[in-house]
């Protein structure tokens, strides 16, 4: 009796790891086509920061067997503090030169690159050359400001999880990071975005957990989100302003849209808060209400529209 049994247990435990390994192997395969699915790179655009009467210099950088676009503005004094920016889906350097101006005229120094497959930019984007690709970048943004006062990240929309991914390793450590228009976690915002159905969701591996990724950061941490973002609702922010363990201070405006950053009528009401503590290096704690949030145009701290 006790050898049949161990016969059948024999049995349901091989069918246990063969039902564990075709769910797994399901489960890779299904983030392998959400992940082809999931990136929408968008073709080179003519703009630069000439175009906005500001001087740049655009050039290439290899990123293991890929070629990078990438463009960076030098402030007029050249120990100006400096931002790097890895930029949202469906977008390209053409898209961020009118920002790049803009960052110019309140005298910070920019550097803007294009993932594997964006823009003119060779390869195909996934989640492995997006890592390969950032950290790469940042080390030329390094390399471009040897005189900078201080450096600091940004991650916008999808750039949000491109940066989280690889803050930990970025050497020497940037003075601080911004978050724009960000996501709690991939899978939020594959079912924000319409990529899955939220029932699917819990199913899928975690690539990007920009909420575990902020518990563990040191670094001072400024998130800005719209409340009327349509495409990442304003609760990732909260999310991750909720998670974060070090100083940070969440910015909430109001009116703005996702692409406010790049948007030619919002982007200065966007970058004025970023601008200040950029050039400031204070988060400025003062301005803000009791759970550290504050409020842009006109809506006090713990209120709602």
């Amino acid at each position: 009796m006790d050898r049949k049994r161990n016969h059948s247990l024999g049995r349901w435990l091989a069918g246990a790891v063969c039902v564990a390994v075709m769910v797994g192997l399901g489960r890779l395969a299904l983030f392998a086509a959400l992940e082809r699915e999931a990136f929408v790179p968008k073709p080179a655009g003519t703009f630069t920061p000439e175009s906005f009467g500001t001087p740049s210099r655009q050039f290439v950088f290899a990123s293991s067997q890929r070629t990078l676009r990438a463009s960076y503005v030098q402030a007029a004094n050249p120990a100006a503090p400096a931002l790097m920016i890895c930029h949202g889906d469906e977008e390209n350097l053409s898209d961020w030169a009118m920002v790049q101006a803009l960052l110019y005229h309140e005298g910070i120094s920019s550097f803007v690159f294009d993932y594997s497959g964006y823009g003119a930019s060779s390869g195909r984007p996934s989640i492995s050359n997006l890592r390969g690709d950032s950290l790469e970048a940042y080390r030329r943004f390094v390399a471009n400001t040897p005189l900078a006062v201080r450096r600091y990240v940004l991650g916008y929309s999808l750039g949000s999880g491109v940066l989280l991914d690889i803050v930990g390793s970025l050497s020497p450590a940037p003075s601080g990071v911004v978050i724009g228009a960000g996501f709690a976690t991939a899978r939020a915002a594959a079912v924000a975005t319409g990529v899955v159905p939220s029932w699917l969701a819990p199913l899928l591996p975690e690539p990007w957990d920009n909420e575990a990724q902020v518990r563990k950061l040191t670094l001072p941490l400024l998130l800005v989100h719209s409340r009327s973002d349509e495409l990442i609702p304003f609760d990732n922010a909260e999310r991750l302003a909720g998670a974060a363990a070090g100083p940070h201070r969440l910015v909430a405006y109001n009116g703005l849209v996702h692409n406010a950053a790049i948007e030619g009528d919002q982007a200065a009401r966007f970058w004025a808060p970023i601008a200040a503590y950029l050039r400031s290096g204070q988060l400025d704690p003062a301005t803000a209400g009791p759970t550290g949030m504050t409020e842009v145009d006109g809506v006090k701290p713990g209120e709602r529209r």
